[in-house]
């Protein structure tokens, strides 16, 4: 079970990673809604490993972002 919350985590992380390069490349913007959605599902994907493993600081910045993300959603849909 261990390694099913480990792929989450993985998949999380890449969700970040992917996000912040293709806005640094400028193929994407800050205020898309796919950028948020990944930022989104990526906090999400720590959220659930971080419940698992008990890593209430990991738990608590990724829910942060992800709602922080849910409020650039929010606006990018209100523009």
């Amino acid at each position: 079970m261990n390694t099913f919350f480990e792929t989450l985590g993985w998949i999380g992380s890449f969700c970040f990673i992917f996000s912040y390069y293709m806005l640094i490349q400028k193929k994407w913007k800050s205020t898309q809604p796919i950028y948020h959605w990944y930022n989104i599902v990526g906090s999400i994907l720590f959220v659930v490993n971080g419940t698992h493993y008990s890593a209430w600081a990991i738990i608590f910045i990724n829910f942060a972002w992800g709602c922080i993300a849910c409020y650039g959603l929010y606006m990018s849909y209100m523009k």
